[in-house]
């Protein structure tokens, strides 16, 4: 959420996404793509061995292959074509930026919300709430916790970054405080 995201990898995102939509399996991929990427987190090797220069092409494709044997086909051709243009460094972007439009087209808005302190259960709840009927979209909420922020709330979404945290607001009085020129004739 509110990555950068490389331009390659949303070129292959868009792609996907198309052939998906036109094949009516846009979530079926959505959810494939998501589980292949998680299964590449938790296996390191795989992982490895896929970014690694020196392993020959056709072991990154058996790789590929094994991996998504059981997955949508659209995803398992859109990763070997990775594999076979020599660009599988994208596949994180391509993972994000197919989410991103998946998510729009399913009208969901993927926020990251950023407090201070841990949001109970209600206070996510009002929040989406707020943010629901101010977008007219579903939002899907991902709470973090950073105590930088001494307070308030920064939400993340599709690029669009609100920063309302007392962190932010006592950086602009300090930054008043510095270039604010003081009157003539003061001694402070």
């Amino acid at each position: 959420m509110a990555e950068l995201i490389d331009h390659g990898g949303r070129v292959y995102a868009e792609a996907l996404f198309r052939a998906a939509d036109e094949a009516g399996r846009v979530p079926a991929v959505d959810v494939d793509l998501r589980d292949f990427m998680e299964s590449l987190a938790s296996d390191r090797s795989a992982l490895g061995s896929l970014l690694n220069p020196r392993l020959p092409h056709e072991s990154k494709q058996r790789i590929v292959a094994a991996l998504l044997k059981d997955a949508d086909p659209l995803v398992r051709n859109a990763m070997l074509v990775l594999v076979d243009n020599g660009r599988l460094e994208l596949l994180h972007d391509v993972s994000v930026a197919y989410a991103e439009l998946a998510a729009e087209q399913e009208r969901i808005l993927d926020i990251e919300v950023t407090t201070a302190v841990e949001l109970d259960h209600a206070q996510v709840q009002q929040l989406q709430q707020s943010i629901e009927q101010a977008t007219g979209l579903s939002a899907r909420l991902e709470a973090k916790i950073d105590p930088a922020i001494i307070g308030g709330i920064v939400l993340r979404a599709r690029g669009v970054l609100l920063d309302a945290s007392v962190q932010r607001e006592l950086e602009e009085i300090h930054r008043a405080l510095i270039t604010t020129p003081l009157p003539v004739g003061s001694e402070a």
